[in-house]
């Protein structure tokens, strides 16, 4: 298995933190969750709009995989705020290739916090040594965050079929290139 991520990833606004294991379990819908480190007034957790279900899955199967998953993406402030969060779909495969996936509460669109989480989490995968790949996928509507992956470098490489969000772009970049800018 590979080597852990940090806790706590931090960007130039944001840091992002990790949903704890007991955190994650508790949201099954079977108890009560487990409180997180801030209030959760928009509940960015909640299963119909976040990866929650999927990542609950993984973390029951290897509960080791859980820094390789959900962070809150917290405002740095007097009072923080989360604001978002970020996600990878799981650790390296066996190509070295992490995907991410990044939300951002509505009220917060437009200050460039998608593009920071995304940054944030693909300067940390692009750092650790089992990593080789960087991938994101994106449906064709979301102009904001295909402008985030085209930004950073990212090429279109195929398409695929999502069940639950439909048709997805799916973009990568080798590390190497992007260390160098590319």
């Amino acid at each position: 298995m590979t080597r852990d991520l940090p806790p706590v990833l931090h960007g130039p606004r944001l840091d992002l933190v990790l949903v704890t294991v007991e955190q994650l379990l508790s949201r099954d819908g079977s108890r009560d969750p487990v409180p997180l480190a801030l209030p959760d007034p928009h509940n960015v957790l909640d299963p119909r709009t976040s990866p929650l279900l999927y990542r609950i899955v993984q973390v029951r199967t290897d509960p080791s995989v859980n820094p390789w998953l959900i962070r809150l993406a917290v405002l740095r402030g007097p009072e923080p705020v989360i604001v978002g969060l970020g996600n990878f779909h799981g650790p390296p495969d066996q190509a070295g290739m992490v995907e991410i996936g990044y939300s951002v509460i509505p009220g917060y669109r437009g200050q460039g916090f998608g593009r920071e989480i995304a940054t944030t989490m693909w300067d940390a995968a692009a750092r650790h040594p089992d990593v080789k790949i960087l991938r994101a996928t994106v449906t064709p509507d979301n102009e904001p965050s295909l402008a985030i992956v085209r930004a950073a470098g990212l090429v279109h490489v195929g398409e695929q079929e999502d069940p639950v969000d439909g048709l997805e772009l799916v973009f990568e970049l080798s590390v190497e290139e992007y260390h160098s800018g590319a």
